[in-house]
């Protein structure tokens, strides 16, 4: 049965339902879960708790730096400019300067993102930074809240301990 006959047999009752189905899909799309053609969600977008803190831009992708003041948790991840959808190496990375401990999360093929990895780092600084194929960037050590950054780096302060 063609979607015309279906409409003109089932009245308004049937275009309420699709309005309802075009608007849930836009909704999803404009939150990162793309619905493909067979109905199925694509990949949506990794979630870090809390508020964004820093963004790493390089040539060919972004590095996200979260911190989460209930937890003390920071959180990164990484995605391409470009190619989503295509394998290829994408890689974060989350370190702190108190011991120089962290996360990190690489593959070759990887189409959507790489990470999230979280690092609790209450009461130091951090690191983070990401790779696109063969583009990378480091953020150098920062975001220390109200301690002082270790020799060998910079301070950022006021992000509340992140």
């Amino acid at each position: 049965m063609s979607s015309r006959s279906r409409v003109a047999r089932h009245g308004t009752g049937e275009l309420i339902r699709r309005g309802a189905v075009a608007a849930a899909a836009a909704v999803l799309a404009l939150t990162g879960q793309v619905i493909g053609a067979a109905g199925s969600a694509r990949a949506a977008a990794p979630v870090c708790d809390g508020t964004k803190v820093d963004t790493l831009e390089f040539a060919t992708g972004y590095t996200y730096l979260y911190y989460n003041a209930a937890t003390g948790q920071n959180c990164a991840y990484t995605v391409p400019k470009s190619g989503i959808g295509t394998p290829q190496l994408i890689a974060v990375g989350l370190f702190r300067a108190s011991d120089n401990k962290g996360d990190w999360d690489s593959r070759p093929d990887y189409k959507y993102y790489a990470g999230p990895v979280r690092l609790d780092a209450r009461g130091t600084c951090v690191q983070f930074n990401g790779q696109v194929a063969s583009t990378s960037a480091t953020s150098g050590w920062g975001h220390c809240g109200t301690l002082t950054a270790p020799a060998h780096g910079t301070r950022r302060g006021g992000e509340g301990g992140s």
